[in-house]
């Protein structure tokens, strides 16, 4: 295995671990109700989040700080948008 690959696996989870920071505060203040579920989804939206910035262009320290702001925002956006959209997806349809 390249230090590359071993790298990037390494940022990715630091992103993964930086969503989850926006989990914890929504998890503490919900007192655990049904926040389990958005784990996975706020680990994800980290991951997202994190790799837009280099993807729209930024590069060295910038890039890594950018990141983790981004990774942070990513999770936060998904926990916050998650529960509408299931909510809409558990909807019953009006009949035509």
């Amino acid at each position: 295995m390249s230090f590359d690959v071993i790298a990037l696996i390494v940022l990715c989870l630091i992103w993964a671990a930086f969503g989850v920071i926006p989990w914890l505060v929504v998890a503490y203040r919900r007192k655990g109700r049904g926040t389990l579920v958005l784990l996975p989804l706020a680990m994800v939206g980290g991951v997202v989040g994190a790799v837009l910035v280099p993807a729209f262009g930024a590069r060295n320290l910038p890039a890594v700080v950018g990141s983790l702001a981004a990774a942070v925002v990513g999770g936060l956006v998904i926990i916050l948008a998650a529960p509408r959209i299931i909510e809409t997806a558990r909807r019953p349809r009006a009949a035509s």
